[in-house]
């Protein structure tokens, strides 16, 4: 009986660590998570205001993004997020054009450069 006794608390006692264990791990999540979403943007300083939808996805950890407005969708290249800094780039009609701003909270400040021009452009997390 004692045996039993002392066998079942030494079970006891591996379950529970087995499970403290598995408790404390954390599950590493992607820094990016945050930035993942629908943004509604505005490019500004244009002859008119370009606005739509900038849609970030994670595929399988690899950052995907893309501009949608009326005129069509546009998929980004190159995109990466550090420490909040975007950096893309895409060409669209001939001309090489690179994205460049900051994240902070809800909101992204940047700018747009085309070919020496740069225009500013910003966004906010869709809810």
């Amino acid at each position: 009986m004692k045996n039993n006794t002392i066998r079942n608390f030494a079970l006891l006692l591996t379950v529970l660590f087995a499970f403290s264990s598995c408790a404390s791990m954390k599950v590493a999540s992607n820094p990016n998570d945050k930035y993942v979403g629908e943004w509604d943007y505005v490019v500004e300083d244009l002859p008119v205001d370009i606005d739509g939808t900038f849609v970030i996805t994670n595929e399988d950890n690899v950052l995907k993004a893309k501009m949608v407005n009326p005129m069509g969708e546009m998929e980004l290249e190159k995109i990466t997020i550090v420490e909040g800094l975007l950096k893309a780039e895409f060409e669209a009609e001939g001309n090489f054009i690179e994205l460049e701003g900051n994240f902070e909270g809800d909101t992204y400040s940047g700018g747009l450069y085309v070919q020496g021009s740069d225009f500013a452009m910003k966004m906010k997390k869709k809810q």
